[in-house]
């Protein structure tokens, strides 16, 4: 008897924890429009975002929690493990994966971070200079009701935690940011 109500109790906890881990990963499909322009280099092009997943809380809290004890470098390698919260792509490109998807709420009105890590390329790496310091691409869209708005994307960041307001602050840009014009909600 003792057997059979252990094998009921251990089924009725996985079964919550299998549930409790669903409703953490809710997938979602989100798909925004922008017209993306650099202005220092005089290009503009459209930018697609397609996000599949937000970033729960455990996750951003992990992240928080080793850029204030280890570094914008470690923080990174967990980054880079965390699964897909969807890509973004600009026009005849593969894209790149998100690993980070976040929306904060405000009255009618919301505000979207995503993050991945930046494209190093092999000449970058081997003069290993001051840009190896900003390794993520950050991006920014704030919008309205109607799913309508701008934003911004800093290809080259770095990072600084405001441990008070349990927040990520740009330290500093790498390059100028990117302006993210006409943002809006296609799917």
């Amino acid at each position: 008897m003792l057997k059979i109500k252990t094998t009921i109790v251990t089924i009725a906890l996985f079964y919550l924890c299998a549930n409790a881990a669903y409703t953490d990963d809710v997938q979602v499909k989100e798909t925004y429009r922008a017209n993306a322009i650099a202005l220092g280099k005089g290009l503009a092009s459209q930018l697609q975002i397609t996000i599949t997943r937000w970033t729960t809380d455990q996750e951003r809290e992990a992240l928080l929690k080793t850029l204030v004890e280890q570094g914008q470098e470690a923080m990174l390698k967990i980054l880079e493990k965390q699964k897909e919260t969807g890509f973004m792509r600009l026009p005849n490109t593969r894209g790149y994966r998100l690993y980070y998807a976040y929306q904060i709420q405000d009255g009618k009105n919301r505000r979207i971070v995503l993050a991945t890590d930046r494209p190093v390329s092999m000449v970058e790496a081997w003069r290993n200079g001051r840009s190896q310091d900003y390794a993520i691409t950050l991006i920014q869209l704030q919008l309205d009701e109607n799913n309508k708005g701008e934003g911004w994307m800093g290809f080259a960041v770095k990072l600084k935690p405001d441990p008070e307001k349990r927040t990520l602050e740009i330290e500093n840009y790498g390059t100028d940011p990117v302006q993210l014009k006409s943002v809006r909600k296609i799917e």
